[in-house]
């Protein structure tokens, strides 16, 4: 019988030293974990030499004993357009560390046949388990049938194996020497286990703890689904009694160890999940055990499904774990990529994301809580308990892995290798897939010389097109976006590595970038990008069919997760095509691609401020002024204008006379759309997206608008702000919120009295508030900063870096590398960067806040780029109720002018839309009202 199982984590084994059998680790949908042996694939590189290449393959095999054997194989080069395939050696090495240890070596042949011209070796730098993926187009994540034998793994490597010991603890729950393999279509995901653990350990006398000296003294775990009848479960280093049933005692930490090594052995995870557990938690257990057994302590580390024991290794200031057969999924980095706040402290990310409390007990109280027998040292348990489930909640409730696996499906490289960051592997494992499909070979990453040389050319890289925007405040702007602008261009005009003229010639006309360079068109020769490019846009329009018509609500997760993963990989291609650390860089093509995309937007302005200028709506059909022919009075006249226009999308301002209803405008959309996308060469399309019924323009790359997207039979509404205070971290939360009213009242309800009003009061709150009383506002002027290097390394002194310094003296632990520090700026007459505060210390001994700073550098510059488009002031919003001045006197309003009453918009929300008063307060300095109107600007 077939073994069915999705593909996990790849490895190689050598075998009694005869050669490399790949190994698969994976779950079957049966839920039992599963170790496949493949043998039979061998590791191998490519050398591109000129000369007598038959001398050469003799010459190579009588030096190197690694080679197995050489091979004269007929190849395209990886760069440029080729007519023809040249000759080239495939070198087959005996082991995949022979690769690398002869790939340099081998270019010295060259000198000793005192050969000619450029000799360079190819694709000698790959994975021996990704460069049998690839080959064999398997991938993480994907489902695979595996014909074959269930083997012994333990006597399958040999009695004289150096892995002998490791794998009398093999954890997989069966294995199979494969014959065949064949990759299997299927969208459910295997029963996966997921553990996640924390460990706490003592600092003693309040300080940093350190592994050599300080001893872990718990460690909580927490399953899904249940371990033995448990959802979670504490070890302790310690005999306890009277614990809950989840709470395991151990005579000590050595037992607790050993035991936190069985119980993942056990368990048998495909999932091992932590918070910072990468950067602290398993670091701190591996150089902790470490330290034990140097003092004669017995401790087996086995954490890997072939029995090998836990580690790390670093990389600079990253950090990267490894457990066999496993997944390690440490959710901070995926909070980080996922979510914009303020800190990403577990106790804050849990409180925004899963409106779950964590529990505290402060460093300096741990020893006490740790020593004690009572109500203190329960919660302690409780505490090492929460912080484990929080880690796992985090995983399973935001569905952070969704996207991960969907990304590993969709491109062919390892789950471990995308939630590790490796968007540069996912385009590289395609583009050596479809390479080796078309006989051409790939370049060696390049070394560190070669990546800054081309850093230092990035500058000649230039980017998208950024219209002048119509500054002020429009109504009804229709947003109209390129349907994945580079890659559509990018298969248009079938630009490509191997479509780029640098030597030979085609025999016709080439395609000419408005920046330079030549490509051969399609019909010369397909571009492997494009049909790389081409495949999966089909791909996800077929997912998004699939979504539609499914009703199960699991199906539909994956397939939104899929379509997401295939978008990210769409906008993919052209970042790496100017990545300086690309296998295959060229400015070339990412110049190509720019180009053709500001010539484009320039064009749409042109046609639609140009030939098109006005649409006729009559009996729901929008027409040109050609089509519609004689006017009659019942027809509408919409004149157009381009707003604004940004890399792949295009503002256009719809003006008629009286209002136009959200269908009116969303008619003249579909109709720019369809006259637009027939101008563009396929497959570029320009899609209707929505319509801002009021749009704030204020500068290139910042605005805000009062979006309305079609959905279904109605209309979803929203607020989208780009490039303002409401979106960057760097301001207080008080910014972003008091913004956001104001936005709302401008937008929404189209008051700017009220948004003057609302920022005033603001403004008087922070002038006389109360750092003991009022909590609520002082986390609010909380402001924080990520402590990127140590102290000692900051030439500048930083606000940040002053309260880390604080909290080191006072609780004896400095905040590690990485962390959001939280402060607060207090009064006093010292630099700025001096008067920075930890919140909790400012609330607890009632530390004046520094209001003025809040006020004029927080609040008001942010609010006034936005007010005083309608002529606000900073001055007439600085504003304290305690203590008028001579012109801070209530703002008489002129008497409203009577409105013609709008047809109404309905949203989803069923919240009546009305159109705006046309006549608003416009504010001088001193605080008095000229009138004037409020789309007159």
């Amino acid at each position: 019988m077939p073994m069915d199982f999705q593909i996990l984590d790849a490895d190689y084994e050598v075998v009694n030293d005869s050669g490399p059998v790949i190994r698969l680790f994976g779950r079957g949908a049966d839920g039992k974990s599963v170790c496949c042996f493949v043998p039979d694939f061998e590791p191998y590189f490519y050398l591109k030499a000129s000369g007598d290449l038959h001398a050469v393959a003799r010459l190579i095999k009588d030096t190197f004993e690694q080679v197995k054997k050489v091979e004269i194989v007929e190849k395209f080069e990886p760069v440029g357009y080729q007519k023809t395939k040249k000759e080239m050696l495939r070198v087959t090495t005996r082991l995949p560390k022979d690769v690398p240890e002869i790939r340099d070596e081998i270019l010295k042949i060259r000198d000793v046949l005192r050969a000619e011209g450029d000799w360079q070796v190819y694709e000698s730098d790959i994975l021996f388990r990704n460069r049998f993926l690839i080959d064999r187009a398997l991938g993480g994540m994907v489902w695979v049938s595996a014909e074959g034998k269930p083997v012994d793994p333990v006597r399958y490597l040999g009695a004289g194996s150096a892995w002998r010991s490791r794998c009398e603890n093999f954890a997989c729950d069966s294995a199979v020497l494969a014959s065949g393999l064949k990759r299997v279509e299927n969208l459910a995901i295997a029963p996966l286990k997921y553990l996640a653990f924390d460990i706490e350990c003592l600092p003693l006398d309040g300080g940093m703890p350190s592994p050599d000296v300080s001893p872990i003294i718990m460690i909580s775990f927490s399953f899904e689904p249940e371990y033995k009848g448990h959802k979670t479960l504490i070890l302790l280093a310690k005999p306890a009694a009277g614990m809950d049933g989840d709470v395991l005692s151990c005579m000590d930490e050595t037992e607790m160890l050993n035991k936190f090594f069985e119980i993942i052995c056990e368990y048998d995870p495909d999932i091992v999940a932590g918070y910072n557990h990468q950067d602290f938690d398993i670091p701190y257990i591996t150089e902790r055990v470490k330290a034990l057994v140097a003092k004669g302590e017995t401790i087996n580390s086995v954490v890997g499904r072939d029995g090998s024991p836990i580690g790390y290794r670093k990389f600079g200031l990253i950090t990267r774990t490894e457990m066999k057969g496993r997944v390690v999924v440490d959710a901070l980095p995926l909070v980080r990529r996922a979510f914009s706040l303020k800190q990403y402290t577990l106790r804050a990310v849990s409180k925004e994301l899963l409106s779950r409390e964590k529990l505290d007990v402060p460093p300096l109280e741990m020893e006490e809580h740790w020593n004690d027998s009572g109500d203190k040292f329960r919660k302690f348990v409780d505490y090492a308990r929460r912080d484990s489930e929080l880690a796992l909640e985090l995983v399973l409730e935001l569905r952070l892995l969704d996207k991960y696996i969907a990304l590993a499906q969709v491109s062919g490289s390892l789950l471990q290798e995308i939630v590790d960051g490796g968007q540069t592997s996912m385009v590289e494992t395609l583009l050596l897939r479809e390479f080796g499909l078309k006989d051409r070979v790939i370049l060696p990453k390049p070394g560190d010389e070669l990546s800054a040389e081309r850093y230092d050319m990035s500058s000649d890289l230039k980017g998208g097109e950024v219209l002048e925007p119509k500054k002020g405040l429009l109504e009804n702007v229709l947003i109209l976006d390129y349907k994945s602008l580079y890659p559509t261009i990018m298969m248009a005009h079938n630009l490509c590595y191997t479509t780029v003229v640098t030597r030979d010639r085609p025999d016709g006309k080439t395609i000419k970038p408005p920046s330079g360079g030549e490509f051969v068109p399609p019909e010369v020769f397909r571009g492997i990008v494009p049909s790389i490019l081409e495949d999966l846009l089909n791909k996800r329009g077929d997912t998004k069919k699939r979504m539609k018509r499914t009703s199960d609500e699991n199906e539909h997760r994956v397939l939104d997760a899929t379509q997401l993963a295939i978008k990210i990989l769409l906008n993919s291609f052209y970042g790496y095509s100017g990545y300086a650390r690309a296998r295959l860089y060229s400015l070339t093509l990412a110049n190509a691609v720019t180009s053709f995309g500001r010539s484009n937007i320039l064009n749409t302005r042109d046609l639609i401020n140009g030939r098109i200028g006005k649409i006729v709506l009559r009996n729901s059909a929008a027409l040109l002024l050609e089509e519609a022919g004689k006017l009659s009075p019942q027809d509408r006249i919409v004149e157009l204008s381009v707003a604004y226009g940004d890399t792949d999308s295009v503002f256009v301002h719809c003006k008629a006379k009286g209002d136009l209803s959200l269908e009116e405008v969303s008619l003249v959309g579909n109709r720019l759309s369809e006259i637009v996308s027939a101008s563009l060469p396929d497959p570029m399309e320009l899609e209707f997206e929505s319509v801002a019924k009021r749009a704030l323009l204020i500068a290139k790359k910042r605005y805000a608008l009062w979006l309305f997207e079609p959905r279904n039979s109605g209309w979803e509404n929203k607020i989208k702000v780009k490039g303002m205070e409401t979106v960057r971290r760097d301001w207080c939360e008080l910014t972003s919120i008091t913004l956001n009213r104001v936005l709302e009242f401008v937008l929404i309800e189209g008051d700017v009295d009220k948004a003057v009003e609302h920022v005033r009061k603001v403004v008087s709150d922070v002038r006389n508030l109360d750092p003991g009383k009022d909590a609520g506002i002082i986390e609010k002027l909380v402001l924080t900063r990520t402590l990127t290097r140590k102290a000692d390394s900051y030439k500048n002194k930083q606000p940040h870096l002053t309260v880390a310094e604080n909290l080191k003296k006072r609780t004896g632990i400095m905040p590690s590398i990485g962390t959001r520090i939280p402060f607060v700026i207090t009064a006093g007459k010292g630099l700025f960067v001096d008067r920075a505060e930890d919140p909790d210390y400012v609330r607890e001994n009632n530390v004046p806040i520094d209001v003025d700073y809040y006020v004029k550098k927080q609040i008001l510059p942010p609010v006034e780029r936005i007010l005083e488009v309608f002529g606000v002031k900073m001055s007439s919003l600085d504003f304290d109720a305690k203590q008028k001045g001579l012109f801070d006197f209530e703002v008489k309003k002129p008497e409203a002018k009577k409105q013609e009453k709008s047809s109404s918009q309905k949203g989803t929300n069923g919240k009546i839309l009305e159109k705006a008063p046309e006549e608003k307060a416009r504010y001088s300095e001193n605080g008095r009202v000229e009138q004037r109107s409020l789309f007159d600007f």
